[in-house]
């Protein structure tokens, strides 16, 4: 490997880091903050709806919900 692709890759690890935990690094001024988590709503909102995980104990616990009342 070079330096170039090393360099590339070095860039990618950052960019990716940045996007899933930016929000959280106290050392970021709050904008660079809420970018971060700006990005990562933006590329969540990018999957389609099937794959995005459900809840699959809604209709149990709207069924719990009407025998407790």
């Amino acid at each position: 490997m070079n330096t170039k692709k090393i360099g590339f890759w070095a860039v990618v690890l950052l960019v990716a880091l940045f996007i899933i935990d930016g929000d959280r690094w106290e050392f970021l001024p709050r904008s660079m903050r809420n970018a971060s988590y700006n990005s990562r709503t933006f590329l969540v909102d990018l999957w389609p709806d099937w794959l995005k995980p459900k809840n699959r104990n809604q209709q149990r616990e709207q069924e719990i919900e009407q025998l407790e009342r």
